[in-house]
């Protein structure tokens, strides 16, 4: 059984930066996606079994420094979390990210291919495949997102991530965030998350598992199968009975997944 996280603020580009962190073993950092950054949720405590799991939240998610409007672009935000990963004294560490923080996990290991360990690459935005758009989660109103993010609207993987609001003060709050959410992930995915990624893959050295959610309406399985065959070696392993929250839906084959790959 693992202890509780702990949490630290780091003075990272100009401003602080929340990262949470617990377990022993090998480090991994996870960059988390457009939700679930809050908390520490129960995949994260698997992973914490057999290797130190550092959780950062990304800028533009939570209030202060630095926002959006303090990083201009994709290479900003990469060097940003190098200079993170300096910040925690970790060298050549695993990345594990989710969505956009699998497209900055996949940036940073074609940009220093020798400063990242192994790499998981879950749901990850920054392909786009015109047979396959996905469904456009900036578009979607508030009260279809769980159909759009769960396989299962009703589970309580939904429920935790997304409650129905108790009252007016609790309904804002929820909207503030996903307002904030949909700026800083939409400066760097909108229109489309096609950012020249896909130019740089091939310098990624890295051993590499692409994990996508059989269900996800965001990032179709296709995805997958696509980051997959531009990483010389990697692997791309479907979750079943999962949608874009793989590893809130489908906590414990996500982390054994996860734990698997990393062991290997």
């Amino acid at each position: 059984m693992v202890s509780q996280q702990n949490e630290q603020v780091l003075a990272i580009g100009g401003g602080d930066v929340q990262v949470a962190s617990k377990g022993s073993g090998e480090p991994l950092v996870y960059l988390h996606g457009a939700f679930g950054y809050r908390g520490w949720h129960p995949f994260l405590d698997a992973l914490a079994e057999d290797f130190t799991v550092y959780a950062p939240v990304q800028p533009g998610f939570v209030d202060g420094a630095p926002g959006p409007d303090d990083i201009d672009d994709m290479l900003d935000l990469t060097l940003y979390h190098f200079d993170l990963l300096e910040a925690l004294g970790l060298e050549a560490p695993n990345i594990a990210g989710h969505f956009l923080g699998g497209m900055i996990a996949a940036e940073m290991a074609a940009l220093r291919p020798t400063s990242v360990g192994k790499l998981v690459l879950a749901a990850p935005a920054g392909l786009w495949l015109d047979d396959d758009p996905g469904v456009d989660y900036f578009a979607t109103p508030a009260n279809e997102l769980r159909n759009v993010l769960f396989a299962h609207a009703n589970s309580d993987a939904a429920e935790n991530l997304m409650p129905e609001p108790k009252d007016d003060l609790e309904r804002g709050t929820q909207i503030i965030e996903r307002v904030r959410s949909l700026a800083t992930v939409g400066k760097f995915l909108w229109p489309i998350p096609d950012k020249g990624l896909k130019k740089r893959m091939s310098r990624i050295k890295a051993d590499t598992l692409v994990v996508v959610g059989e269900q996800d309406k965001i990032v179709p399985p296709s995805y997958g199968s696509e980051f997959a065959s531009r990483i010389s070696g990697a692997t791309a392993q479907t979750i079943t009975g999962a949608g874009h929250m793989m590893m809130l839906e489908q906590a414990g084959e996500f982390a054994e997944a996860v734990r698997f790959f990393l062991r290997e």
